[in-house]
């Protein structure tokens, strides 16, 4: 039986991963009732993730709220992965003209999704942390390359 152990990442790590990736998970409750919506994004050396969506979507309403945004990665042969989480609050840019809007709303590329997504929205973290499940040291059954 393969042995394995679960690592706390620290920050530096956790938006190295943010850095880079492109798609990861926004989540949100409204009227009392969690709402998990997937997303491209892109993020900064900050932590700052940002995304845009359509004008009449449930992601329109994290502006201003507590929101958690979460990414992974899995090894389903190794069972072996990794999560990273942020949480923050959610805020509308879509007309803001500050170097740090623009920055960000420069950095996302072409939505995924099809339609309009003229609504731009920044989650500033409070918090990011992140943790990674692999084989313990020692154990030649592991692939030897960490998931990133």
């Amino acid at each position: 039986m393969i042995e394995h152990q679960l690592t706390e990442l620290d920050r530096d790590e956790c938006v190295h991963l943010l850095l880079r990736h492109q798609v990861g998970r926004v989540a949100v409750t409204i009227d009392g009732q969690p709402h998990i919506v997937p997303v491209t994004y892109a993020a900064d050396t900050g932590g700052d993730v940002v995304f845009r969506t359509g004008p009449d979507t449930v992601l329109t309403r994290v502006d201003l709220e507590r929101v958690a945004f979460e990414i992974d990665g899995v090894d389903l042969q190794a069972r072996s992965g990794w999560s990273v989480t942020v949480h923050g609050i959610g805020r509308e840019i879509t007309d803001d003209d500050d170097q740090t809007a623009r920055f960000l709303r420069q950095k996302l590329g072409a939505s995924w999704a099809p339609g309009s997504r003229t609504r731009w929205f920044v989650i500033s973290p409070r918090e990011v942390t992140g943790r990674r499940l692999q084989a313990a040291h020692g154990d030649d059954s592991s692939p030897g390359v960490p998931w990133s």
